[in-house]
């Protein structure tokens, strides 16, 4: 089976001006829609500092919990030694945004677009995706493990429908897409590994050839793909192991991880009347592209909804999990579903969605479109690097429940903090935290954000928060928070201060106060000596 491609140089774009295009687009959308620092990269990336130096931070009990993405962790943590965190953020986009538009563009060329329609595939992949999701899951947007684990998923993706689509195709290219499969999956193994799963089923059940031809490229691809997933698949076994460790509450970790904190993500009863909606939308786009195509383009596009209906099986069997219509807390049969439900299985669904849908719509309707002139492809150029420098302008300048004046002050805050208190020193952060560890440099007692993996570190995640809610509910009985309030709070948690913005009134004064937030120091051992 062989596509004809109506640009028989295109190849050459993969290197050359079409990816650089398409490279800059994806960077200026991913620094549009997401401030610096973006809502995860806190997250992720003072884990990995604190894997690289564990003396950082060393009391918050989150950045010591085991780690669940740990080559990731292992990489990034060594960049942090030499450089702050917000250029690692910035120097992460911009490889990961490469990885992406490299993995584009040879599926573009895999499916016989030129350089002008995968440019303007790429446009409205990311409009299709800005535009919502089924689950929450993004790929355009800030730095973490799971957007280069994407990135080099799409070049695996690009390597098997090269190798399915030219039958004369060497055996390198399916290694090939193999050891990129393996890779993203040491990165997420979640990411990855449920896209191998779907690559080795779509090889299986859909690629061209006998059975002898697909089996055999089921082994080029799955052997390197599993070698090289083991860096990262072996630290997530011991992880699971970890987790399931004797005197640990597992089903009790998974109730709270899948019906509460990620419910957004791994409940499917709690997806909303849009999010039902968007896939719909995009199920029909592909439907009406699927049937737009020509005879000729039809057997390269059934390779790709192939991988897409192996990541839809996947998420129907999440709903099949998952689908319950009485309160959670009442479902007799909650643990195995909780146990199953943790692996999302409707990320990968959801992410292809617009994949797809995008890729469909251009093959069908763009089949008379030339291919771009070089002058036109540095126009192209030039123009998304002109968008690339707006979009640093006018980016948020706040992240999701603040605005612009709170988070300025919060940032004060923080930074107060950095240069006044011990490094060793423990803060009380209040439930709408962001970045704290980011900008103060300092230890939190619980972050509502940071919730743990493992089901050691669920649990304990928990049983802070309810502490605090209890130790905040009798505190505020008598309306003051007084030295016995302060008192009660250091035995229990051994805090050194409390960042707050509701908290109080506070019988003692605050050693820094904005308009909004202030910071006071908890005694120790009623002397009130700091650390």
């Amino acid at each position: 089976m062989n596509v004809a491609n109506d640009n028989a140089a295109f190849p050459a774009a993969a290197s050359g001006r079409g990816l650089a295009a398409v490279w800059l687009f994806f960077t200026a959308v991913s620094f549009l829609v997401a401030p610096l620092p973006a809502v995860n990269e806190p997250h992720y990336l003072c884990k990995a500092r604190s894997l690289a130096d564990p003396a950082w931070c060393t009391d918050d009990f989150f950045l010591q919990s085991a780690n669940a993405h740990y080559c990731f962790l292992l990489l990034t943590g060594c960049v942090t030694r030499v450089a702050p965190l917000w250029l690692v953020t910035t120097l992460g986009r911009i490889a990961s945004c490469g990885l992406l538009a490299c993995g584009w563009i040879r599926i573009s060329a895999a499916l016989g677009l030129n350089q002008r329609r995968s440019y303007a595939a790429a446009l409205l992949f990311a409009a299709c995706s800005l535009v919502g999701s089924f689950s929450g899951e993004w790929v355009l947007g800030g730095f973490e493990s799971k957007v280069p684990a994407w990135g080099l998923g799409m070049l695996a993706v690009a390597g098997w429908l090269t190798a399915a689509i030219q039958h004369d195709a060497p055996y390198r290219t399916l290694l090939t897409a193999g050891l990129c499969s393996g890779l993203g999956s040491s990165l997420h193994p979640v990411v990855g590994g449920w896209l191998a799963v779907c690559l080795c089923a779509a090889q299986l059940f859909a690629s061209p050839g006998g059975l002898r031809h697909r089996l055999r490229g089921l082994l080029l691809f799955a052997v390197p793909a599993l070698l090289a997933a083991l860096p990262g698949l072996i630290p997530a076994v011991l992880f699971l192991r970890g987790s399931a460790a004797p005197g640990i509450e597992l089903s009790k970790a998974g109730f709270i991880q899948v019906f509460w904190r990620l419910r957004h993500h791994l409940d499917p009863t709690e997806l909303t009347a849009r999010q039902w909606l968007y896939a719909l939308i995009m199920l029909v786009i592909i439907a009406v592209g699927w049937f737009r195509l020509s005879a000729r383009q039809r057997p390269a596009a059934r390779l790709l909804l192939a991988l897409l209906a192996g990541s839809l099986l996947l998420a129907v069997a999440g709903l099949v999990i998952g689908w319950h219509n009485v309160p959670d807390e009442r479902l007799p049969d909650w643990r195995w579903r909780a146990s199953l439900l943790r692996f999302y299985p409707f990320r990968t669904f959801d992410a292809l969605l617009p994949v797809c849908a995008s890729l469909l719509t251009v093959l069908a309707i763009g089949s008379r479109w030339p291919d771009c002139s070089p002058a036109e492809m540095r126009g192209l150029t030039i123009l998304t690097l002109v968008t690339l420098l707006a979009a640093l302008a006018v980016r948020p300048v706040a992240p999701p429940g603040y605005s612009a004046a709170q988070y300025a002050e919060w940032r004060q805050a923080c930074e107060w903090l950095r240069q006044q208190t011990a490094p060793d020193a423990l803060i009380l952060t209040p439930r709408e935290s962001f970045g704290f560890k980011w900008y103060a440099e300092r230890a939190e007692y619980v972050c509502y954000k940071d919730c743990p993996q493992d089901a050691a570190g669920i649990l304990e995640w928990d049983r802070r928060l309810w502490l605090l809610h209890e130790w905040t509910l009798n505190s505020s009985q008598d309306g003051r928070y007084d030295a016995r309030d302060l008192e009660l709070l250091r035995q229990r948690t051994d805090c050194d201060y409390i960042l707050t913005r509701i908290l109080g009134p506070f019988e003692d004064q605050p050693v820094w106060r904005g308009r909004e937030w202030g910071i006071y120091r908890v005694p120790r051992g009623g002397l009130g000596a700091e650390r």
